[in-house]
């Protein structure tokens, strides 16, 4: 019979057991004291339940920003990882910041050491201008669908008639666009208005067979 997940206190002077703590659905970027959210997830080295136990976020002063609660039951298809998502609030200024997740926290069954990962939290300016792209096949002048269009850290999908649009801030970007099949396109652009722009993408040369 395969061993089963601890659901007991370990026993008194029992080494800690060590906490693993893993942090996802991190925006690549959020804008300046916008509010966003993460998830955390929780796995303890032996297996324990950590239902409903608590984890904190600190931001780059250290300072805690928000505690958060795990899930009630471990997370589907694991064996033992807890999970919870938290809101959190971007810093007033631009810049990237290295943010902290710790737990869980002294409530959970036996002795844990906690575990802790790092985050780090891209914040830009808010979006004040909307950029307009639209993506054509070269050769037919047919609009591309599912184009990938990404002016770092902002993207967007084009949709059925190769149109997408990019709510960005003012500055310098490198725009770029890109589907399966086609070279992708490059260009430096400068935003300080609403703009459109209409791009050509040339299909991958198919390499000869000898």
């Amino acid at each position: 019979m395969a061993p089963q997940p601890s659901e007991q206190p370990a026993g008194r002077g029992a080494e800690p057991h060590a906490a693993r703590v893993v942090v996802w659905d991190v925006p690549s970027a959020v804008a300046a004291g916008e509010r966003f959210r993460i998830t955390v997830g929780i796995k303890c080295s032996s297996e324990c339940r950590l239902a409903n136990g608590r984890f904190d976020v600190y931001d780059h002063t250290g300072a805690r920003a928000a505690t958060g609660t795990l899930s009630g039951d471990r997370w589907p298809g694991t064996s033992g990882l807890y999970v919870g998502a938290v809101a959190l609030d971007a810093p007033a200024e631009d810049g990237l910041y290295t943010w902290s997740v710790r737990g869980p926290d002294a409530g959970v069954a036996g002795p844990h050491a906690e575990g802790a990962a790092t985050v780090g939290i891209r914040v830009v300016g808010s979006p004040e201008h909307l950029v307009t792209v639209e993506a054509i096949d070269a050769e037919s002048g047919a609009p591309l669908a599912g184009a990938r269009v990404v002016m770092h850290p902002y993207q967007a999908v084009t949709d059925e008639r190769g149109v997408a649009e990019v709510r960005v801030a003012r500055g310098a970007y490198r725009l770029f666009i890109s589907q399966t099949r086609y070279v992708t396109f490059g260009t430096p652009i400068e935003v300080n208005a609403n703009l459109k722009t209409s791009v050509e993408l040339s299909l991958e040369p198919v390499p000869e067979r000898n």
